[in-house]
């Protein structure tokens, strides 16, 4: 999917959402400057989420009405706590441990 496209869809996505004018405007802005450099068809690929993200970081998006727009598009998913630090459980060494060391 090229980068054209992905901002077609973040576009389609803030339409629905109902967003402002401006951030629509913003998007259609920097769809034309996808579409005036050419592609090479070698080019990684870039999630849509990680595009988001990038456009919310430039100093013109930054504390508007668009960035809270563009966020309100990402995946609002729970940080699951890993089960491996679950799993561990700490205990205090025993009195005798520390005596060891003691003598040593």
């Amino acid at each position: 999917m090229s980068m054209y496209e992905q901002l077609k869809s973040i576009r389609d996505k803030l339409t629905a959402n109902r967003a402002r004018r401006a951030s629509i405007a913003f998007i259609e802005q920097r769809m034309s400057e996808a579409k005036a450099v050419p592609e090479s068809p070698s080019a990684p690929y870039v999630s849509e989420a990680m595009i988001i993200r990038h456009l919310t970081r430039r100093q013109d998006v930054r504390e508007t009405d668009i960035e809270v727009d563009l966020l309100n598009l990402l995946p609002q998913d729970e940080a699951k706590p890993r089960i491996e630090i679950e799993e561990v459980t700490r205990q205090p060494k025993p009195h005798s441990f520390y005596r060891q060391q003691k003598k040593k």
